[in-house]
This record gives C-alpha cells, sequence and structure tokens, in this order.
C-alpha cells in the first residue's frame, strides 16, 4: 500500500481537532479523509503504517549491528 502521509497527517489532524471540538465540520473532515484513502479504512492504513514501521526499525537494527561490526574490526 502506497499513501501520501504528507497528505494524509493534516486529514488526520483536522478529524481529530473537529472531533475535539464538537465542530459541525467534523463530517466534512471525515468525508475528505474517506475520499483520500478510497477503498481502504482507517485501520488498514493504521496496519500498513505499523508495519512499515517494524520493516524500518528492523532495517536500522541491522545497519547498527553492521557498524558495530566494522567499528570492532
Amino acid at each position: 500500500m502506497t499513501i501520501d502521509k504528507h497528505k494524509l497527517q493534516p486529514l488526520l489532524w483536522s478529524v481529530v481537532a473537529s472531533w475535539r471540538a464538537g465542530s459541525d465540520a467534523l463530517e466534512r473532515h471525515t468525508d475528505a479523509l474517506d475520499e483520500f484513502l478510497g477503498e481502504s479504512t482507517v485501520e488498514e492504513v493504521a496496519l500498513g503504517l505499523l508495519d512499515e514501521i517494524s520493516q524500518l526499525t528492523a532495517r536500522v537494527r541491522a545497519a547498527e549491528k553492521q557498524l558495530q561490526e566494522v567499528a570492532n574490526a
């Protein structure tokens, strides 16, 4: 799943801010988020992002291990 995180973030924050404020704009912001996500749900996107974070963390740890091996050689 490829998602433009730079576009996603403000959409999510607008929904959260509207919800917190009890704003009438909540439905408008939620509709904009739904339109952006298309067929995906917020939950699916969140799980995809968590998986991406996990993969990136594993890559960083592998790189750190290699760096330590080089430093100790």
